[in-house]
């Protein structure tokens, strides 16, 4: 169970706690070049755009920047039809495992990408991951389109062959001595998008089944890093196989489980069948004492909280004013806190260190290498 204890780094600004964490990284960030990682087991082609909101003549178009305010557009057009248009930022990598991966790579880590990346061969998109990521496919890609907004994002994907692929897919095609490998090598593993994929947990059962007591040894536990994504159209009962799953892992893993305020909600309405209020500190603290696991991580647009079982620690996130894309910017973090993991910093610098790594991502569209992450940190 949590407890009310917070954990505290030297400094007692937040600005001395950046610091010291920037100057750790420069100390020990190369010793991310020598871990390894192997994620799974989704994959998409995002097209990100921004939906018009009226143009005049030949200024450029304003945009709906609001969720709430698009959404009120719809509502007054309730009994009619009705179009709007869209205006394409970008088409890049897609899905938790790639993006996830990428940011990965990019700080120096190699990873393993299982997942639906073109099958028999990948495609062109993907020749954009990191050259430290090395590609495992079984299956063609989903597509995804981002309707991005100031304060959010709507996500319409489109799964393709994802839905109809299982665990058996993923070891005849892979093979399982391929992927016990894989597996056996890997300081981290990152099993993301357990909701948008129809056999997910199917292909959990055949971890634990079949990889996983081949190789692992209790006194050496692999960190492994779970996301369920959205879950709201999964059934309570599906999502209770999931966390009974999940912590099935512990036996093998230490297993770190990141959430974002919605997933949160969703899983403690599952846990303690009744509703929640905001909170999120409140929220973290009554599922960590519910699961049993090592690290229960939340993350909203402006905070985020990890709890373990010394405390917890919650932290603002880095304000961006002008983002460049927010796609992709919970698997930065996601990544950033999973890299800080492996670093073995303690709960406070991960989350400020995820932090770092989303708010890069935000401002300059694209994930940061070490370099890029200590300049960050210091301006």
């Amino acid at each position: 169970m949590a407890s009310k204890k917070k954990l505290v780094i030297p400094g007692d600004s937040t600005r001395e706690k950046i610091s010291y964490l920037a100057d750790n990284i420069k100390k020990h960030g190369h010793i991310l070049t020598t871990k390894k990682a192997t994620a799974g087991f989704d994959g998409f082609i995002d097209t990100i755009v921004k939906i018009i909101k009226n143009k005049q003549g030949k200024k450029s178009p304003s945009m709906f920047n609001k969720i709430k305010e698009f959404g009120n557009y719809i509502l007054e057009k309730e009994g009619t039809s009705f179009s709007f248009e869209l205006q394409e930022q970008s088409i890049k990598i897609g899905g938790n495992m790639p993006i996830i991966s990428n940011a990965l790579g990019r700080l120096g880590i190699s990873t393993n990408c299982v997942g639906a990346l073109g099958h028999p061969h990948a495609h062109i998109v993907f020749k954009n991951l990191s050259p430290n990521c090395h590609i495992y496919s079984f299956a063609g890609p989903g597509t995804s389109t981002a309707f991005e907004f100031n304060d959010g994002k709507i996500m319409l994907a489109q799964m393709g062959s994802l839905n109809t692929l299982g665990w058996d897919t993923i070891k005849n095609i892979i093979g399982m001595d391929e992927l016990i490998h894989l597996y056996k090598e890997s300081d981290l593993l990152c099993i993301v998008n357990w909701s948008e994929i129809d056999a997910s947990s199917d292909i959990w059962k055949g971890l634990l089944k079949d990889v996983l007591p081949r190789y692992a040894l209790p006194q050496k536990k692999q960190i492994v890093f779970f996301d369920l994504s959205d879950c709201s159209k999964r059934s309570k009962e599906s999502i209770v196989e999931a966390l009974e799953l999940l912590e099935k892992f512990k036996q093998y893993t230490k297993v770190v489980l990141g959430l974002n305020r919605n997933e949160a909600r969703l899983v403690y309405e599952v846990l303690y069948k009744k509703n929640t209020g905001k909170d999120l500190a409140q929220l973290g603290k009554k599922i960590f004492e519910k699961l049993d696991i090592e690290i229960l991580l939340l993350h909203a647009a402006s905070e985020a909280i990890a709890f373990n079982q010394d405390g917890s620690y919650a932290c603002k996130s880095f304000f961006i004013k002008d983002p460049k894309i927010s796609t992709g910017a919970g698997d930065n973090f996601n990544a950033g806190f999973c890299a800080a993991q492996l670093l073995e910093l303690d709960l406070e610098s991960s989350v400020i260190f995820a932090h770092a790594v989303s708010g890069f991502y935000v401002k300059e569209g694209r994930s940061p290498e070490l370099g890029d992450l200590i300049n960050f940190l210091e301006k």
